[in-house]
């Protein structure tokens, strides 16, 4: 029996830096088709990334303020704002350099949500 390789199942790395947020390969994957982003937080304190579609953008419906742009390379994805990054490090308690800090994450195909497991600690 041969057991195939998923790309997918695989968790990716975050990097956090005082500017960004830079997504290896693998995190970035669910984000192909996608050009806009909205990052929050959830309860548990761990930040999340919802890719949103050119559709749902151009209805007007949400926040202006609250969409981000996303970068895509061949090997990475950033969501660069350091209005962003200063509040995200104020909430988690983490200073932010342009030394990045890892953390996994986990993609919830359900929700349609990255998640950076920041309560899990750096990598």
């Amino acid at each position: 029996m041969i057991k195939w390789f998923n790309v997918k199942a695989k968790n990716g790395v975050a990097s956090l830096y005082s500017n960004n947020i830079t997504l290896n390969t693998t995190a970035m994957y669910p984000f192909e088709i996608f050009d806009t982003v909205q990052v929050g937080l959830d309860e548990e304190g761990n930040i999340v990334i919802q890719p949103l579609s050119k559709a749902v953008v151009e209805k007007g419906e949400l926040d202006e303020s609250c969409l981000l742009k996303l970068e895509k390379h061949k090997s990475f994805a950033r969501i660069s704002s350091v209005s962003l990054m200063k509040q995200i490090s104020e909430i988690i308690g983490v200073s932010l350099s342009k030394n990045a800090i890892q953390y996994g994450t986990s993609w919830d195909s359900e929700q349609n949500i990255l998640t950076i497991l920041v309560k899990g600690g750096p990598k």
